[in-house]
């Protein structure tokens, strides 16, 4: 039995690395993928203005920018560490429930923002030129970052809900990133089709 529960559970991990993989805007990004971005290749204003935006999520807690297949067996068996999550960071299971949602809000509208401004910035270099192998790989990264952040904001707002009087409604709350990722993932797969056409002429 427990032989059989281990092949069950290496089944679901293989199952949704797969579909995690069918999909460029939300492929598993490892850290070596940034050193395949050329240092000769000119970088462009959304390649820098992509990374800025990652680290700026990883600094604040909200991201890690990385999923290994140990983190995602953690998650299905349930064991997923979070001793660095960002809702233990800014104390939202012990501090007063006003200044976390204050915190939480500020977060988000960084979030929203700085993605709401990469998609425009996307849009610009597609008018005017064709995406590099460097825009595609860190709008992407980008994309998965503002992906992580969203669960680290949900996270938090969940254990303010565990000790508020005033019940947060989360989806609600997290509304306005919801509708910038949902645009920002049809941008990352504009930025990989046409750089797909430049690599097929």
């Amino acid at each position: 039995m427990r032989f059989v529960s281990r092949t069950r559970n290496a089944i679901l991990i293989l199952s949704l690395l797969a579909s995690l993989g069918g999909c460029a805007t939300v492929a598993v990004y490892q850290p070596a993928a940034s050193a395949e971005i050329s240092l000769t290749e000119q970088q462009s204003d959304l390649l820098k203005a992509s990374d800025a935006y990652c680290q700026d999520a990883r600094q604040k807690g909200l991201a890690s920018g990385e999923t290994s297949l140990g983190t995602l067996a953690g998650m299905l068996t349930g064991k997923a560490g979070d001793e660095k999550a960002y809702w233990r960071k800014i104390g939202a299971d012990r501090s007063a429930p006003t200044s976390v949602v204050s915190r939480v809000r500020a977060d988000l509208g960084s979030v929203t923002t700085g993605l709401t401004s990469l998609e425009g910035m996307a849009r610009s270099l597609m008018a005017k030129t064709r995406p590099s192998k460097g825009d595609v790989t860190q709008f992407e990264r980008a994309l998965i970052h503002a992906r992580q952040a969203r669960d680290s904001l949900s996270d938090a707002l969940a254990q303010v809900n565990k000790r508020s009087t005033r019940e947060f409604v989360i989806d609600t709350e997290l509304a306005a990133l919801d509708k910038a990722l949902a645009s920002a993932r049809l941008i990352a797969d504009d930025l990989a089709a046409a750089r797909a056409d430049e690599d097929a002429v």
